[in-house]
């Protein structure tokens, strides 16, 4: 059998299944438009909050093998909630391999923490950086932060936290997608049922229509029998009347009842 005509029946089953959807297009595409809208202003929405979040910026200088210090690199920061009992920021973007990180023990500025990176990535809190005329140099005062190990023990926390996250994120996502499948099902139901409905009724109108020509077609012969049977009367009249010789039809049946 040549694969063209193996093929020939899936295909039109899926052509049938096509065109009766694309049946319903006047209706099906002003809703995905309306919903596509709605998506559109949900992810911007989302996007507003998502920028809104980051609270606090984490300032990074690192320290070349000449010693001199980089241009800051920000980072932006938020409160991380689902570690209890400790204060730990979440990173937008990775540092050092990892996405949270312990509070500083002092500010640097407002809602800004400043940090400096030996060439070994020790980390030391910057508390200032001071301009030595007599030296013509700057001079920058930073002590080591202690965070180092618990910096590390916190990368493995958040790689299994941010696991559960992601399917709690899927979940949701999927969650959403199965609620706009049911929607737009439920229209097309409604969609179905409305043009069933009107096609019942078309029907109805049909069949009223049709049995009122035929109670009119029925009158129209029941009047042509009666004329017709009309005229055989007189002419039944007419050759009894020959026959008899006589117009008073009704007296020779009765004589011929009496005999």
């Amino acid at each position: 059998m040549p694969l063209d005509q193996g093929l020939e029946p899936a295909v039109g089953m899926f052509a049938g299944g096509f065109g009766k959807i694309g049946s319903y297009a006047w209706v099906l595409i002003p809703v995905l438009i309306i919903f596509g809208g709605i998506f559109v202003v949900w992810f911007i929405k989302q996007v507003k909050l998502k920028n809104k979040q980051w609270t606090h910026k984490l300032k990074v200088r690192r320290v070349l093998q000449d010693g001199r210090l980089t241009d800051p690199i920000y980072h932006r920061m938020r409160r991380f909630p689902l570690i209890k009992k400790a204060e730990i920021f979440e990173l937008e973007k990775s540092f050092l391999g990892g996405y949270l990180i312990p509070e500083l023990e002092e500010y640097s500025g407002e809602n800004e923490f400043s940090i400096i990176l030996d060439k070994n990535n020790r980390i030391y809190t910057n508390r200032g950086e001071f301009f030595k005329p007599d030296k013509s140099s700057v001079d920058v005062s930073a002590k080591h932060s202690e965070i180092d190990i618990e910096r590390q023990n916190l990368k493995a926390d958040f790689q299994n936290i941010n696991k559960i996250n992601k399917r709690i994120e899927w979940s949701t996502i999927a969650k959403y997608a199965l609620m706009m499948v049911a929607i737009i099902g439920a229209m097309i139901i409604l969609i179905v049922g409305i043009q069933n409905w009107s096609d019942a009724q078309q029907f109805k109108a049909d069949e009223a229509k049709n049995n009122a020509a035929a109670m009119s077609n029925l009158a129209e012969a029941m009047t042509t029998v009666e004329a017709t049977v009309r005229i055989q009367q007189l002419e039944l009249t007419k050759l009894l009347e020959q026959l008899y010789g006589t117009k008073n039809i009704q007296s020779v049946i009765l004589a011929n009842d009496e005999n």
